[in-house]
């Protein structure tokens, strides 16, 4: 069971697109806010890595149904 965690924690999620996103959506808002390079910025990088994981998404759907 702990080898199947493992492979499925590191082979899927670390690997994936949308994961890199998320967390760079989540650090480099929360860096950029904390050492005051502006929110407004911050904000446009939350949103823009907002659309990249649902553009990710959608590619997989069309990938899979292929």
């Amino acid at each position: 069971m702990k080898n199947w965690l493992t492979n499925v924690l590191v082979g899927q999620i670390l690997h994936s697109k949308k994961f890199i996103y998320a967390l760079t959506g989540i650090v480099v808002p929360f860096l950029m806010a904390k050492f005051g390079w502006g929110e407004e910025i911050a904000t446009t990088v939350w949103q823009t890595a907002c659309v990249l994981i649902l553009g990710q998404g959608i590619a997989d759907i069309n990938k899979s149904k292929k």
